[in-house]
């Protein structure tokens, strides 16, 4: 890893120097219980709690270099340092830009409502070998999660794929000026986050500033099945669609299910399997095998490196115990994702019962009753043998959905009431889709499924 000075740092970020001066650290953390020896610890501001509050605690923990606000005042330990800025969340950001400065390699950045986590994870497995690929881990995609991935990363990359994301308006173009992105994709523009933004144009808006922080001879991916986005990602400057439809740059055709997986075929008959359910996990990979295309891999090479693609967890990742198939797609939800995932359901081939669990999908404003309604009619359109909605979001969807199915259909405030009517009914043959948003934790619904002892036959 690499070796930061604070006096070289205080002169980057331009902040006052309190302490030593050739105090170092190599990792960076905004939590004071991780910042131990070699840790530089970013005191950030909570809902509840100024960070500087936490600055004792850091240093007792053996950091050696703290970043606080221009107007806090404490005792700095023999042979550390303390340095004041205005915003220590900025000072994160602006040293991580510092460090990407220094790279010469291409820098790949993907934003999305839906998609995005999938879609960087294929690319940096098709880029496997290319050289040194560093890759955001996790959802790590907000400017703390990405300052430790650019600031952490040792060794300059050869590659560099990182996940961005935001959940109110500024947040992407403070990202994209951090990453630098020498290419950059826009996975889907739908409604996610609507409580941070307003409307899906104010949303739309925000991942195209990603777009505007590609060089003009950069790469530019975007769905090229969404109009709107196609539209309003020309006026920026030249774009590469990817898609189902004849007008795509890399299009999409003749996919199908095959068992787990899913196949499909390129415009120029060049044929992909993917190891992943799901049509919408095709469009993920056009977004890859576009991306990899602008660094020179082939779209041979990229669809047979995909063909080793292993699921993300929690996103429509197959699982089985007992005769029974549970589809883990827990990570997240929101309306077009559970469409898509629903869709999946729909087509999937199944023995015995469907039955589904799904969870609240959050942050969608003022428009969450009538998106989780439209969520109980498309749920009552697939006629379920049992659906269980839970969460208080969710009663809207089970009151629309109850009164096509009937019984069948229940509502609950938590999986963890929900768990235990599933691991009663399921039996061999039996399949069960789970999913809702990151805060509902619907995972455990999958846990207890998945730890119960199997049923006796009759």
């Amino acid at each position: 890893m690499t070796q930061w000075t604070a006096s070289v740092v205080a002169q980057w970020l331009g902040a006052t120097l309190e302490g030593d001066p050739q105090a170092t650290f190599v990792t960076v953390t905004t939590d004071s219980r991780e910042a131990g020896k070699g840790a530089a610890f970013f005191a950030l501001d909570g809902e509840k709690q100024r960070g500087s509050a936490y600055v004792p605690v850091a240093f007792g923990s053996g950091c050696s270099v703290v970043v606080v606000p221009n107007d806090w005042r404490g005792a700095v330990p023999a042979g550390s340092a303390a340095l004041r800025v205005e915003d220590p969340l900025q000072a994160l950001a602006d040293l991580a830009a510092r460090r990407r400065r220094d790279w010469r390699g291409p820098v790949f950045a993907i934003t999305g409502s839906v998609g995005k986590t999938t879609a960087k994870e294929m690319l940096a497995h098709v880029l496997h070998g290319k050289g040194r690929v560093l890759r955001s881990p996790g959802n790590f995609n907000t400017v703390v999660g990405l300052a430790r991935t650019l600031l952490e990363a040792g060794e300059e990359p050869d590659l560099t794929v990182l996940e961005v994301g935001a959940s109110e308006p500024g947040e992407i173009a403070r990202l994209a000026r951090m990453v630098a992105p020498t290419a950059a994709a826009v996975t889907n523009v739908s409604a996610a986050h609507l409580q941070g933004f307003g409307g899906i144009g104010d949303i739309r808006r925000e991942k195209l500033d990603l777009l505007r922080a590609v060089p003009a001879d950069g790469c530019r991916v975007v769905d090229g099945d969404d109009a709107q986005l196609v539209h309003a990602a020309r006026e920026i400057g030249s774009i590469v669609k990817v898609g189902f439809g004849p007008d795509n740059d890399w299009q999409a055709t003749d996919v199908r299910a095959t068992g787990e997986g899913t196949e499909f075929r390129l415009d120029d008959g060049t044929r992909g399997l993917l190891p992943v359910p799901g049509e919408h996990q095709v469009k993920n990979a056009l977004f890859a095998v576009a991306l990899a295309h602008s660094a020179g891999v082939a779209a041979g090479e990229a669809l047979d490196a995909l063909r080793s693609f292993r699921p993300v967890a929690g996103r429509l990742v197959l699982r089985h115990h007992a005769g029974v198939l549970v589809a883990d797609d827990t990570y997240n939800a929101n309306p077009t994702s559970m469409s898509a995932a629903l869709r999946w359901f729909a087509s999937h081939s199944v023995h015995g019962r469907r039955a589904l669990a799904l969870g609240d999908m959050l942050e969608l404003g003022p428009d969450s009753r009538a998106l989780h309604e439209e969520l109980g009619r498309e749920v009552a359109a697939l006629e379920p043998d049992l659906v269980v909605f839970c969460g208080p979001e969710s009663r809207a969807a089970s009151e629309v959905c109850s009164q096509v199915v009937g019984d069948r259909c229940r509502w609950t405030k938590s999986p963890e009431e929900a768990a235990p009517f599933f691991c009663a009914w399921l039996r061999a043959g039996d399949a069960l889709l789970v999913k809702g948003s990151r805060g509902m934790r619907m995972e455990r619904v999958v846990d207890a499924v998945l730890a119960r002892e199997a049923p006796d036959a009759g």
